[in-house]
């Protein structure tokens, strides 16, 4: 079964208000973030879907689909390809194959592990008076966890950044006591005596982890820091990691979570499994329209160290999912989807309102 027709559809699809942008903390670039959608059609009659990243270069785009086309769905090895947009090739490749064979995308990532996925209402950067109101808006739509990306530029002291994540957890808890809150701070505190700091000021706070606190892999790549503020701190500790830096983290006992996320599916979960032995929980993330979302799901139910609210940018966060079908979404948690494939279709009239660009290859 082979790959003989793609079209790509670039689309804009406007984001919920306050989901990420506002007009003080935010980012009104993103509203002008174009996504790429791609259709693809077999010589069997299937169609399969995914996503691409926005801000991937249009000639790197439409040469990666040209050379997708003649691709043997059935007799691909996906463990040995390593393509330029490796995750897109991986989902469109599984989406087509498990249609054919009957079975959905998470029966050929190892089997799930849980069938619904605990995620965070996954935020940016807001005021105080946003973040209450974007929070009460997720409360009130069945969220129970909140992630909210942490300081920018505007926050140049150490006492300017810990009261911006400070008042802004406040600004929650005043309203939802019961909120759990995801602090990212992107590695912006930079010293252990600041975190420090912070967690003193957060301490009766529900706080899911400190995400990302100080300096990557601090001191001289040994974590040596890191342990130091894990050893002081009453909060997990979580940041981005895979590979070597994850045994070198283990090693040095410095972080409570890993953050799992890497170009290939398949390398994801093999992370997930490596961080899962050491005894290191965590979590992933997606940022996508409903198909890319989809794919997220489908990682998630196979990630073994998922022990953490996972943190979803997709359905709620725009507009529009662009697909037929509904993702379900009880107490906090995504339903993993049960249906051949990717489970998923594309709703063309949606993407008619939202297409800035249409290319067929």
């Amino acid at each position: 079964m082979k790959i003989t027709q793609i079209t790509l559809y670039m689309v804009n699809v406007p984001e919920r208000k306050w989901w990420w942008s506002d007009d003080v903390y935010g980012k009104p670039g993103n509203q002008g973030s174009e996504h790429g959608i791609v259709e693809a059609q077999t010589d069997e009659g299937l169609t399969g879907l995914t996503e691409i990243e926005s801000n991937t270069p249009m000639e790197i785009v439409e040469a990666t689909l040209t050379a997708w086309l003649g691709t043997d769905v059935l007799q691909t090895n996906l463990a040995e390809q390593t393509p330029t947009m490796q995750g897109p090739f991986e989902q469109l490749i599984l989406d087509l194959r498990g249609q054919a064979l009957g079975v959905p995308i998470w029966q050929m990532l190892g089997g799930r592990l849980r069938d619904r996925i605990f995620v965070t209402q996954c935020t940016g950067y807001k005021t105080l008076e946003h973040t209450a109101e974007d929070a009460q808006w997720g409360w009130e739509h069945d969220f129970r966890a909140y992630k909210m990306k942490c300081i920018t530029g505007a926050e140049k002291t150490p006492e300017q950044r810990i009261r911006y994540i400070t008042d802004r957890v406040e600004a929650i808890h005043d309203i939802l006591p019961d909120m759990i809150v995801r602090p990212d701070i992107r590695w912006r505190l930079d010293e252990v005596w600041v975190a420090q700091e912070l967690a003193r000021r957060l301490q009766g706070h529900r706080i899911d982890s400190l995400e990302s606190p100080i300096k990557k892999r601090a001191a001289a790549g040994t974590y040596s820091e890191w342990r130091r503020l894990r050893q002081t701190i009453p909060f997990p500790i979580a940041d981005h990691i895979s590979g070597e830096d994850i045994i070198t983290a283990f090693q040095a006992e410095a972080i409570d979570y890993a953050i799992i996320g890497c170009k290939s599916y398949i390398e994801t979960i093999y992370q997930s499994r490596l961080a899962h032995q050491l005894g290191i929980g965590g979590w992933s993330q997606t940022v996508s329209y409903g198909p890319g979302a989809a794919m997220g799901l489908h990682t998630a139910a196979c990630m073994p160290n998922l022990t953490q609210p996972y943190d979803m940018i997709g359905p709620m966060a725009w507009e529009h999912t662009l697909v037929n079908e509904d993702f379900p979404f009880e107490n906090g948690c995504f339903l993993v989807p049960e249906r051949p494939g990717l489970g998923y279709t594309l709703d063309h009239q949606a993407v008619g309102k939202y297409l800035i660009q249409k290319k067929c290859l």
